[in-house]
């Protein structure tokens, strides 16, 4: 009974870390084989990119998080915006918004890369 109550707390603090960090634990285990390198937009914050979310607007990202490293447009796609990159075109946390063609978010993407 006990070696079953202490896989079941560790499965809920496995979960609720993975929850929490937004490359999730894969991106943690990643992140310590691998050394990122990487390089955030100015006004960028992790805690502002949790909140960014589907539905929102340019203006709503731009308020919470600044402008982008990069932005990638299309009139017919939409547009994705890189608040992360490489240093060192390595390893690195991927932090990128996917606008529609009339500029609502419609993904939000966020993983440990491994190059």
């Amino acid at each position: 009974m006990k070696t079953m109550r202490g896989v079941v707390a560790l499965l809920i603090v496995g979960i609720s870390t993975h929850m929490l960090l937004l490359d999730g634990m894969d991106g943690l285990l990643w992140s310590l084989v691998f050394r990122p390198s990487t390089q955030f937009a100015p006004g960028y914050s992790a805690l502002a990119f949790r909140r960014v979310h589907t539905g929102m607007d340019r203006d709503e990202v731009t308020k919470l998080l600044g402008e982008p490293l990069d932005k990638q447009d299309s009139p017919t796609k939409g547009s994705k915006w890189r608040y992360s990159k490489s240093a060192t075109d390595s390893h690195y946390n991927l932090r990128t918004v996917v606008f529609s063609a009339n500029g609502i978010v419609t993904k939000v993407l966020h993983e440990y890369y491994v190059d």
